[in-house]
Protein backbone atom coordinates (compact mmCIF):
# COMPACT_ATOMS: atom_id res chain seq x y z
CA UNK A 1 0.00 0.00 0.00
CA UNK A 2 1.66 3.56 -1.06
CA UNK A 3 2.31 5.70 1.62
CA UNK A 4 -0.50 8.14 0.80
CA UNK A 5 -3.13 5.41 1.44
CA UNK A 6 -1.81 4.62 4.59
CA UNK A 7 -1.66 8.12 5.92
CA UNK A 8 -5.59 7.88 4.61
CA UNK A 9 -6.87 4.94 5.96
CA UNK A 10 -5.19 6.07 8.68
CA UNK A 11 -6.98 9.53 9.33
CA UNK A 12 -10.18 7.44 8.65
CA UNK A 13 -9.68 5.21 11.63
CA UNK A 14 -8.77 8.37 13.85
CA UNK A 15 -11.53 10.33 12.60
CA UNK A 16 -13.62 7.28 13.06
CA UNK A 17 -12.90 6.73 16.90
CA UNK A 18 -13.62 10.35 17.79
CA UNK A 19 -16.82 10.53 16.04
CA UNK A 20 -17.58 6.73 18.29
CA UNK A 21 -16.77 8.19 21.01
CA UNK A 22 -18.90 11.19 20.91
CA UNK A 23 -22.04 8.43 20.26
CA UNK A 24 -23.55 6.78 23.01
CA UNK A 25 -25.22 2.86 22.33
CA UNK A 26 -28.75 3.49 21.83
CA UNK A 27 -31.26 1.37 23.92
CA UNK A 28 -33.58 0.17 21.68
CA UNK A 29 -36.80 -1.70 21.61
CA UNK A 30 -35.91 -5.05 20.20
CA UNK A 31 -38.37 -7.68 19.48
CA UNK A 32 -35.52 -10.22 20.20
CA UNK A 33 -33.19 -10.83 22.93
CA UNK A 34 -29.98 -9.12 22.83
CA UNK A 35 -27.52 -11.43 22.13
CA UNK A 36 -25.65 -12.47 25.49
CA UNK A 37 -21.74 -13.07 23.07
CA UNK A 38 -20.33 -10.20 21.45
CA UNK A 39 -22.17 -9.12 18.13
CA UNK A 40 -19.16 -10.68 15.88
CA UNK A 41 -19.95 -9.71 12.38
CA UNK A 42 -16.08 -10.15 11.42
CA UNK A 43 -15.08 -11.47 7.62
CA UNK A 44 -12.09 -12.91 9.51
CA UNK A 45 -11.67 -14.43 12.30
CA UNK A 46 -15.69 -15.26 12.17
CA UNK A 47 -18.05 -15.92 14.72
CA UNK A 48 -17.72 -20.08 15.29
CA UNK A 49 -20.57 -22.16 17.02
CA UNK A 50 -21.02 -21.52 20.73
CA UNK A 51 -21.62 -25.45 21.09
CA UNK A 52 -18.06 -26.01 19.54
CA UNK A 53 -16.58 -23.27 21.68
CA UNK A 54 -17.57 -25.06 25.09
CA UNK A 55 -16.69 -28.70 23.47
CA UNK A 56 -13.04 -27.63 22.62
CA UNK A 57 -12.44 -26.08 26.02
CA UNK A 58 -13.58 -29.09 27.58
CA UNK A 59 -11.29 -31.19 25.35
CA UNK A 60 -8.49 -29.07 24.28
CA UNK A 61 -5.99 -30.71 26.99
CA UNK A 62 -6.61 -33.82 26.22
CA UNK A 63 -8.51 -34.17 22.87
CA UNK A 64 -7.36 -37.97 22.43
CA UNK A 65 -8.11 -39.05 25.78
CA UNK A 66 -4.33 -38.81 26.89
CA UNK A 67 -3.13 -36.00 29.12
CA UNK A 68 -1.42 -33.86 26.46
CA UNK A 69 -3.62 -30.62 24.52
CA UNK A 70 -3.69 -30.51 21.15
CA UNK A 71 -1.26 -27.33 20.62
CA UNK A 72 1.41 -29.39 22.12
CA UNK A 73 1.15 -32.63 19.94
CA UNK A 74 3.72 -33.87 17.89
CA UNK A 75 2.88 -34.22 13.98
CA UNK A 76 4.98 -36.69 13.59
CA UNK A 77 2.60 -38.51 16.10
CA UNK A 78 0.33 -41.45 15.56
CA UNK A 79 -1.93 -39.63 17.88
CA UNK A 80 -1.92 -36.70 15.58
CA UNK A 81 -1.77 -38.36 12.26
CA UNK A 82 -5.78 -40.39 13.22
CA UNK A 83 -6.71 -36.34 14.48
CA UNK A 84 -5.39 -35.00 10.53
CA UNK A 85 -7.83 -38.34 9.30
CA UNK A 86 -10.52 -37.85 11.81
CA UNK A 87 -10.59 -33.94 10.25
CA UNK A 88 -10.23 -34.95 7.02
CA UNK A 89 -13.22 -37.41 7.15
CA UNK A 90 -15.25 -34.79 8.64
CA UNK A 91 -14.80 -32.59 6.17
CA UNK A 92 -15.13 -34.99 3.38
CA UNK A 93 -18.83 -35.95 4.39
CA UNK A 94 -20.01 -32.68 4.89
CA UNK A 95 -18.60 -31.56 1.44
CA UNK A 96 -19.28 -34.79 -0.33
CA UNK A 97 -16.09 -34.65 -1.63
CA UNK A 98 -15.04 -37.69 -4.03
CA UNK A 99 -12.53 -39.72 -3.96
CA UNK A 100 -11.19 -38.38 -7.44
CA UNK A 101 -10.08 -35.43 -4.90
CA UNK A 102 -7.57 -34.95 -2.38
CA UNK A 103 -8.39 -33.22 0.67
CA UNK A 104 -5.41 -30.93 2.10
CA UNK A 105 -5.08 -28.37 5.45
CA UNK A 106 -2.77 -26.19 4.04
CA UNK A 107 -0.96 -23.47 5.71
CA UNK A 108 -1.10 -19.90 4.54
CA UNK A 109 -4.72 -19.06 3.71
CA UNK A 110 -6.48 -18.69 0.71
CA UNK A 111 -3.96 -16.45 0.01
CA UNK A 112 -0.58 -18.44 -0.13
CA UNK A 113 -3.08 -20.98 -2.53
CA UNK A 114 -3.00 -17.49 -5.06
CA UNK A 115 0.28 -18.16 -5.94
CA UNK A 116 0.27 -22.31 -5.33
CA UNK A 117 -2.50 -22.43 -8.34
CA UNK A 118 -0.29 -21.39 -11.07
CA UNK A 119 2.96 -22.46 -9.91
CA UNK A 120 1.42 -26.23 -9.84
CA UNK A 121 -0.81 -25.79 -12.72
CA UNK A 122 1.32 -23.54 -14.94
CA UNK A 123 4.79 -25.24 -15.59
CA UNK A 124 7.19 -23.84 -17.80
CA UNK A 125 5.34 -20.59 -17.03
CA UNK A 126 1.93 -21.88 -18.45
CA UNK A 127 3.33 -22.10 -21.98
CA UNK A 128 3.62 -26.23 -22.03
CA UNK A 129 -0.21 -26.92 -22.10
CA UNK A 130 -1.78 -26.46 -25.07
CA UNK A 131 0.24 -22.85 -24.94
CA UNK A 132 -2.09 -21.50 -22.81
CA UNK A 133 -2.25 -19.21 -20.14
CA UNK A 134 -4.86 -19.03 -17.19
CA UNK A 135 -7.82 -16.29 -17.16
CA UNK A 136 -9.28 -15.08 -14.20
CA UNK A 137 -12.97 -13.96 -13.75
CA UNK A 138 -12.99 -10.54 -12.20
CA UNK A 139 -15.60 -9.80 -9.56
CA UNK A 140 -13.90 -7.92 -7.28
CA UNK A 141 -11.04 -7.45 -4.94
CA UNK A 142 -10.32 -10.91 -3.76
CA UNK A 143 -10.39 -11.87 -7.36
CA UNK A 144 -7.94 -9.21 -8.05
CA UNK A 145 -5.88 -10.12 -5.53
CA UNK A 146 -5.60 -13.90 -6.87
CA UNK A 147 -4.98 -12.55 -10.22
CA UNK A 148 -2.39 -10.31 -9.23
CA UNK A 149 -0.84 -13.28 -7.94
CA UNK A 150 -0.67 -15.33 -11.13
CA UNK A 151 0.96 -12.06 -12.63
CA UNK A 152 3.92 -12.85 -10.54
CA UNK A 153 5.33 -16.07 -12.73
CA UNK A 154 2.55 -15.73 -15.67
CA UNK A 155 1.03 -13.41 -18.15
CA UNK A 156 -2.80 -14.07 -17.74
CA UNK A 157 -6.00 -13.13 -19.00
CA UNK A 158 -9.14 -11.54 -17.43
CA UNK A 159 -12.79 -12.21 -18.22
CA UNK A 160 -15.61 -9.62 -16.76
CA UNK A 161 -13.65 -6.35 -15.93
CA UNK A 162 -15.39 -3.96 -14.72
CA UNK A 163 -13.45 -0.43 -15.25
CA UNK A 164 -14.82 1.45 -12.32
CA UNK A 165 -13.53 -1.71 -10.54
CA UNK A 166 -16.46 -1.95 -8.49
CA UNK A 167 -18.30 -5.27 -9.18
CA UNK A 168 -22.00 -4.51 -8.34
CA UNK A 169 -23.29 -7.21 -11.40
CA UNK A 170 -21.34 -10.37 -13.73
CA UNK A 171 -22.71 -10.12 -17.07
CA UNK A 172 -24.44 -13.28 -18.87
CA UNK A 173 -21.69 -13.96 -20.58
CA UNK A 174 -17.99 -14.47 -19.29
CA UNK A 175 -15.99 -15.17 -22.53
CA UNK A 176 -13.09 -17.26 -21.30
CA UNK A 177 -11.08 -17.96 -24.02
CA UNK A 178 -10.94 -21.56 -25.23
CA UNK A 179 -7.10 -21.66 -24.95
CA UNK A 180 -7.12 -20.83 -21.14
CA UNK A 181 -5.31 -23.87 -19.28
CA UNK A 182 -7.43 -22.95 -16.27
CA UNK A 183 -10.13 -20.69 -14.88
CA UNK A 184 -10.02 -19.01 -11.73
CA UNK A 185 -13.08 -17.34 -9.74
CA UNK A 186 -14.11 -16.09 -6.59
CA UNK A 187 -17.48 -17.20 -6.00
CA UNK A 188 -18.11 -14.61 -3.54
CA UNK A 189 -16.56 -11.50 -2.47
CA UNK A 190 -16.70 -10.02 0.32
CA UNK A 191 -16.28 -6.12 0.20
CA UNK A 192 -19.74 -5.35 -1.82
CA UNK A 193 -21.42 -8.18 -0.95
CA UNK A 194 -21.56 -10.23 -4.44
CA UNK A 195 -21.43 -13.82 -4.76
CA UNK A 196 -22.29 -16.56 -7.83
CA UNK A 197 -25.95 -17.90 -6.27
CA UNK A 198 -24.76 -20.57 -9.83
CA UNK A 199 -22.10 -20.31 -11.66
CA UNK A 200 -22.67 -20.61 -15.41
CA UNK A 201 -20.26 -24.11 -15.45
CA UNK A 202 -21.69 -24.26 -19.20
CA UNK A 203 -19.49 -21.66 -20.07
CA UNK A 204 -16.09 -22.75 -19.09
CA UNK A 205 -14.37 -24.46 -22.71
CA UNK A 206 -13.91 -27.90 -22.41
CA UNK A 207 -10.54 -29.47 -21.57
CA UNK A 208 -9.78 -25.74 -19.27
CA UNK A 209 -9.54 -26.48 -15.50
CA UNK A 210 -11.76 -24.78 -13.15
CA UNK A 211 -10.38 -23.48 -10.14
CA UNK A 212 -12.61 -21.35 -7.04
CA UNK A 213 -11.67 -19.68 -4.24
CA UNK A 214 -14.74 -19.84 -1.82
CA UNK A 215 -13.35 -18.75 1.15
CA UNK A 216 -16.07 -16.68 1.64
CA UNK A 217 -19.09 -19.07 1.02
CA UNK A 218 -17.52 -22.52 1.42
CA UNK A 219 -20.32 -24.81 3.34
CA UNK A 220 -23.37 -22.56 2.94
CA UNK A 221 -24.91 -24.79 0.48
CA UNK A 222 -24.48 -28.20 -1.06
CA UNK A 223 -22.01 -28.16 -4.86
CA UNK A 224 -20.76 -30.54 -6.67
CA UNK A 225 -16.99 -30.92 -6.07
CA UNK A 226 -16.99 -33.26 -9.17
CA UNK A 227 -17.39 -29.92 -11.18
CA UNK A 228 -13.94 -28.28 -9.94
CA UNK A 229 -10.05 -29.04 -10.73
CA UNK A 230 -9.08 -26.96 -7.26
CA UNK A 231 -11.55 -25.43 -5.21
CA UNK A 232 -10.05 -23.96 -1.44
CA UNK A 233 -11.46 -21.85 0.94
CA UNK A 234 -9.54 -20.07 3.89
CA UNK A 235 -10.82 -21.68 7.20
CA UNK A 236 -11.19 -18.46 9.69
CA UNK A 237 -14.86 -18.04 7.90
CA UNK A 238 -16.87 -20.49 8.11
CA UNK A 239 -15.22 -23.63 9.43
CA UNK A 240 -12.33 -22.38 12.11
CA UNK A 241 -9.66 -19.81 13.03
CA UNK A 242 -7.08 -18.61 10.93
CA UNK A 243 -4.19 -20.53 9.74
CA UNK A 244 -5.74 -23.10 7.84
CA UNK A 245 -6.92 -23.47 3.77
CA UNK A 246 -9.23 -25.91 3.08
CA UNK A 247 -8.12 -27.39 -0.17
CA UNK A 248 -9.77 -29.97 -2.50
CA UNK A 249 -7.57 -31.01 -5.87
CA UNK A 250 -8.20 -33.14 -8.11
CA UNK A 251 -5.58 -36.25 -7.97
CA UNK A 252 -4.08 -36.26 -11.25
CA UNK A 253 -3.06 -32.76 -11.07
CA UNK A 254 -0.47 -33.69 -8.02
CA UNK A 255 1.99 -34.43 -9.67
CA UNK A 256 6.27 -33.39 -9.83
CA UNK A 257 5.15 -31.10 -13.43
CA UNK A 258 5.26 -28.29 -11.70
CA UNK A 259 7.03 -25.05 -12.20
CA UNK A 260 10.94 -25.35 -11.66
CA UNK A 261 10.60 -22.30 -9.22
CA UNK A 262 7.77 -23.37 -7.11
CA UNK A 263 8.54 -23.05 -3.24
CA UNK A 264 7.93 -25.55 -1.46
CA UNK A 265 5.31 -24.05 0.63
CA UNK A 266 3.37 -24.05 -2.78
CA UNK A 267 4.41 -27.29 -4.05
CA UNK A 268 1.14 -29.84 -4.00
CA UNK A 269 3.30 -32.86 -4.43
CA UNK A 270 5.37 -32.80 -1.76
CA UNK A 271 2.68 -32.43 0.73
CA UNK A 272 1.19 -35.52 -0.80
CA UNK A 273 3.48 -37.83 -0.77
CA UNK A 274 4.96 -36.84 2.21
CA UNK A 275 4.26 -39.38 5.41
CA UNK A 276 0.04 -38.14 6.43
CA UNK A 277 0.36 -35.54 3.52
CA UNK A 278 2.00 -34.08 6.58
CA UNK A 279 5.22 -31.96 5.17
CA UNK A 280 5.93 -29.40 7.73
CA UNK A 281 4.49 -28.44 11.24
CA UNK A 282 0.99 -27.84 10.45
CA UNK A 283 -1.34 -25.19 11.90
CA UNK A 284 -2.55 -28.39 14.52
CA UNK A 285 -5.08 -26.31 16.80
CA UNK A 286 -7.32 -24.56 13.89
CA UNK A 287 -7.53 -28.17 12.05
CA UNK A 288 -8.59 -29.84 15.27
CA UNK A 289 -11.32 -27.12 15.74
CA UNK A 290 -12.00 -27.43 12.44
CA UNK A 291 -12.89 -30.95 12.64
CA UNK A 292 -15.33 -30.40 15.81
CA UNK A 293 -16.98 -27.53 13.49
CA UNK A 294 -17.47 -29.88 10.77
CA UNK A 295 -18.85 -32.96 13.16
CA UNK A 296 -21.33 -30.19 14.60
CA UNK A 297 -22.35 -29.23 10.78
CA UNK A 298 -22.78 -32.89 9.75
CA UNK A 299 -24.78 -33.13 13.61
CA UNK A 300 -26.86 -30.07 12.40
CA UNK A 301 -28.38 -31.59 9.33
CA UNK A 302 -25.39 -30.41 6.74
CA UNK A 303 -25.43 -28.39 3.93
CA UNK A 304 -29.29 -28.62 3.15
CA UNK A 305 -29.66 -27.37 7.11
CA UNK A 306 -27.39 -24.41 5.90
CA UNK A 307 -28.08 -23.30 2.83
CA UNK A 308 -31.85 -22.72 4.33
CA UNK A 309 -30.59 -20.80 7.43
CA UNK A 310 -28.13 -18.75 4.90
CA UNK A 311 -31.44 -17.79 2.82
CA UNK A 312 -33.89 -17.19 5.65
CA UNK A 313 -30.55 -15.72 7.77
CA UNK A 314 -29.79 -13.04 4.52
CA UNK A 315 -33.59 -11.93 3.98
CA UNK A 316 -33.94 -11.19 7.10
CA UNK A 317 -31.86 -8.07 6.05
CA UNK A 318 -32.65 -7.99 2.07
CA UNK A 319 -36.60 -7.80 2.88
CA UNK A 320 -35.93 -5.21 5.44
CA UNK A 321 -33.79 -2.87 3.04
CA UNK A 322 -36.50 -3.56 0.34
CA UNK A 323 -39.05 -2.60 2.10
CA UNK A 324 -37.70 0.79 3.22
CA UNK A 325 -38.38 2.69 0.52
CA UNK A 326 -34.78 3.62 -0.36
CA UNK A 327 -33.54 4.53 3.19
CA UNK A 328 -31.25 1.91 3.25
CA UNK A 329 -29.93 0.69 -0.37
CA UNK A 330 -27.49 -2.26 -1.27
CA UNK A 331 -24.88 -2.01 -3.78
CA UNK A 332 -25.56 -5.52 -5.18
CA UNK A 333 -29.40 -5.58 -6.45
CA UNK A 334 -30.20 -8.73 -8.92
CA UNK A 335 -30.47 -11.75 -6.27
CA UNK A 336 -28.87 -13.50 -8.66
CA UNK A 337 -25.83 -12.09 -7.07
CA UNK A 338 -26.92 -11.38 -3.99
CA UNK A 339 -24.26 -12.41 -1.21
CA UNK A 340 -26.45 -14.18 1.52
CA UNK A 341 -23.03 -14.48 3.66
CA UNK A 342 -22.57 -10.38 3.80
CA UNK A 343 -25.14 -7.87 3.30
CA UNK A 344 -23.73 -4.57 2.30
CA UNK A 345 -25.26 -1.18 2.37
CA UNK A 346 -25.83 2.17 2.60
CA UNK A 347 -27.89 4.74 3.90
CA UNK A 348 -30.01 6.32 0.58
CA UNK A 349 -26.70 7.41 -1.53
CA UNK A 350 -24.16 8.13 1.07
CA UNK A 351 -23.70 11.56 0.68
CA UNK A 352 -23.78 14.77 2.23
CA UNK A 353 -26.65 14.35 4.99
CA UNK A 354 -26.71 10.77 3.86
CA UNK A 355 -23.32 10.17 5.11
CA UNK A 356 -23.56 11.64 8.38
CA UNK A 357 -26.09 9.04 8.90
CA UNK A 358 -23.88 6.28 7.81
CA UNK A 359 -21.32 7.43 10.25
CA UNK A 360 -23.94 7.76 13.32
CA UNK A 361 -25.10 4.09 12.58
CA UNK A 362 -21.48 3.10 12.60
CA UNK A 363 -20.90 5.10 15.63
CA UNK A 364 -24.15 3.40 17.41
CA UNK A 365 -23.10 0.11 16.64
CA UNK A 366 -19.16 0.05 17.35
CA UNK A 367 -20.55 1.59 20.32
CA UNK A 368 -22.81 -1.44 21.38
CA UNK A 369 -20.35 -3.49 20.76
CA UNK A 370 -20.54 -4.87 16.67
CA UNK A 371 -17.64 -6.10 15.61
CA UNK A 372 -16.02 -4.93 12.53
CA UNK A 373 -19.14 -3.47 10.85
CA UNK A 374 -17.74 -0.47 9.10
CA UNK A 375 -16.40 -1.47 5.35
CA UNK A 376 -14.78 0.16 2.26
CA UNK A 377 -16.23 2.94 0.48
CA UNK A 378 -17.43 1.24 -2.90
CA UNK A 379 -17.89 4.06 -5.33
CA UNK A 380 -19.19 6.83 -2.82
CA UNK A 381 -17.56 8.79 -0.23
CA UNK A 382 -19.03 7.68 3.20
CA UNK A 383 -17.84 3.99 3.85
CA UNK A 384 -20.08 0.97 3.41
CA UNK A 385 -22.02 -0.55 6.04
CA UNK A 386 -21.14 -4.71 6.20
CA UNK A 387 -22.71 -7.20 8.08
CA UNK A 388 -21.71 -10.78 7.79
CA UNK A 389 -23.30 -14.07 8.76
CA UNK A 390 -20.92 -16.85 7.85
CA UNK A 391 -22.21 -20.07 8.83
CA UNK A 392 -22.21 -20.67 12.28
CA UNK A 393 -23.36 -17.20 12.78
CA UNK A 394 -26.92 -17.54 14.85
CA UNK A 395 -30.17 -16.13 13.16
CA UNK A 396 -31.08 -14.62 16.01
CA UNK A 397 -27.88 -12.18 16.13
CA UNK A 398 -29.49 -10.89 12.81
CA UNK A 399 -32.80 -10.61 13.78
CA UNK A 400 -31.94 -8.52 16.40
CA UNK A 401 -29.50 -6.47 13.79
CA UNK A 402 -32.89 -6.55 11.83
CA UNK A 403 -34.60 -4.71 15.04
CA UNK A 404 -31.61 -2.01 15.31
CA UNK A 405 -32.09 -1.02 11.59
CA UNK A 406 -35.59 -0.44 11.98
CA UNK A 407 -35.40 1.79 15.31
CA UNK A 408 -32.67 3.54 13.66
CA UNK A 409 -34.57 4.33 10.42
CA UNK A 410 -37.69 5.83 12.78
CA UNK A 411 -34.97 7.63 15.01
CA UNK A 412 -33.48 9.38 12.14
CA UNK A 413 -35.74 9.47 9.36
Amino acid sequence: MATRQVATVARRCLSSSSRIQAVSAPEFPAKTQRPKRVVNLSAGCAALPEEVLNRAAKEMNAPMGKPISVTEMGYRTDDFYEMMENAENSFRTLMNVPDTHEIHFFNGGATLQFAAIPFNLLPDNGRDRKGGVPTYVMSGHWSEKAYNEARLISEPRQANVDPSGLYFTIPEKLDIPADSTYVHYTSADTRQGLEFQDFPYDQVPEGVLLCCDASANLGSKPVDVSKYDVLYAAAHKNFSTSGVCYTMIRKNLINDDNHPHTPTMCNWNKFSTAPGKIYNVPVTFSVWLGHLVCEHMIDQGGLPYYEDLAIRRSNLLYNLIDDSNGYYRTFVNEDKFRSRMQVVFTIRDGEGKNSELVEKFLAETANMGWLDVRSHPLGISSDAIRITMYNPQPIEVIEYIRDYMHYFQQQNP
